[in-house]
């Protein structure tokens, strides 16, 4: 009898596998629901790091925006489409688009865009310098190219054979400040500014995505762009092709 009591309560003491697999099938649960918070927590986590480094970067462009323009001086031109296929000699301006050109304060033509570039020769005078292949500037990259005005007020845009040349470029940023990420700028008037008007100030709707396809908005904002000396906005052509 003694022996038999004795059993029993060691029985009683001890786990059975089947409690053992019962409790580590619980435990496994408890572990995937617990795995799933953290992995949800992660991803926001990320998200929301991707979403302050993008705004830090859209400031910065932003500043670096207001610090190009804020001295232009004599005009200024909006183009619709300002990109690697866009060819912008002998076209006029509009109220609003990708590419903002205007004088700066050295007395170059500045043509501003992040719609890349097409291939186009780097000339000083009548030697060559560098080339910019095509694909080198991606959209999505701050861009601008720098032209010599002539006695006529107008610059060429593309040697006599048609194809694009400028007097300087520079990518404003290195592709790694953008950390995988891709800008696109839209310039525009201030509502009411006719052609050949008074320019107090222009617009600039700033957009920052997440992909190459600028598909995933991350953040925008629309801005001002304060000039400092009076200009008028240009609509008519002021880039031409060299003559043969």
């Amino acid at each position: 009898m003694r022996g038999l009591q004795r059993l029993r309560k060691n029985r009683k003491n001890g786990s059975s596998l089947v409690e053992m697999m019962v409790a580590l099938l619980v435990f496994g649960i408890v572990m995937a629901m617990m795995a799933g918070v953290l992995s949800s927590a992660a991803k926001i986590f990320i998200r929301i790091q991707r979403l302050q480094y993008a705004q830090i970067i859209l400031d910065n462009t932003i500043q670096e925006l207001r610090g190009m323009t804020r001295d232009a001086a004599g005009y200024v031109k909006i183009y619709e489409n300002c990109g690697a296929d866009d060819d912008i000699a002998g076209r006029m301006g509009t109220e609003r688009g990708q590419g903002l050109e205007f004088v700066n304060e050295y007395g170059y033509a500045a043509l501003i865009s992040a719609e890349g570039c097409p291939g186009t020769g780097i000339y000083r005078g009548s030697q060559l310098l560098n080339t910019v292949n095509p694909g080198d500037i991606p959209a999505g990259r701050l861009f601008a190219r720098y032209y010599v005005r002539e006695k006529d007020s107008k610059y060429h845009y593309a040697d006599a054979f048609g194809e694009p040349v400028a007097r300087a470029v520079s990518n404003v940023f290195t592709d790694g400040y953008y950390m995988g990420n891709y800008l696109e700028v839209i310039f525009s008037y201030p509502p009411g500014t006719a052609p050949g008007g008074k320019v107090d100030y222009l617009e600039a709707e700033v957009r920052l995505y997440g992909d190459g396809q600028r598909s995933e908005l991350m953040v925008k904002e629309t801005v001002v762009l304060d000039l400092r000396y009076d200009v008028k906005r240009e609509d008519h052509v002021t880039a031409d092709q060299a003559s043969p």
